[in-house]
């Protein structure tokens, strides 16, 4: 027991003493629509990312809140945990589903048809270094252009 307990403290200390850096996104790389079921849509989101940190992070499963022009369209989940490599620039494929509040279908037509629209993400990801989770807050906005947001290049036309 007591040897377990001076574990468990060692991994605390250690844990302290480990400085995460910030993942870097690069670049929004492309949306795949995979399956739309009534309120829920799953995609497939493929991101440049850069992990400067000398260990790997895993994300693990969380769900965040996201708004379009500030109202609030749903709810996106990731499934699966995904493993950010350590030192390196790479494009991850991130499945995703996402959960739509009632009545917001409409409003993605009409947002579908601007040029830019604000996309606002809101919650906690919950991620793992060496065994040792922490939630991170997450609270970001970004401008979309049409390019990106059009219906007919989500759908691949």
């Amino acid at each position: 027991m007591r040897t377990k307990l001076i574990l468990v403290f060692s991994l605390f200390l250690l844990s302290s003493c480990i400085e995460i850096q910030d993942v870097e996104f690069k670049a929004l790389e492309g949306v795949k629509i995979e399956k739309i079921e009534g309120r829920n849509i799953s995609i497939l989101l493929t991101l440049k990312l850069i992990n400067p940190n000398f260990f790997s992070i895993k994300i693990k499963p969380s769900i965040i809140d996201f708004y379009i022009d500030d109202q609030l369209m749903g709810k996106i989940k990731l499934n699966s945990q995904i493993k950010l490599l350590k030192k390196i620039e790479k494009s991850y494929s991130i499945p995703l589903q996402i959960i739509l509040e009632d009545g917001v279908m409409i409003n993605l037509l009409k947002y579908s048809l601007k040029d830019k629209v604000k996309i606002h993400l809101k919650g906690f990801v919950k991620g793992a270094v060496y065994g040792i989770s922490k939630n991170i807050e997450i609270d970001e906005t970004t401008e979309l252009d049409d390019e990106i947001f059009k219906l007919s290049s989500i759908l691949g036309k």
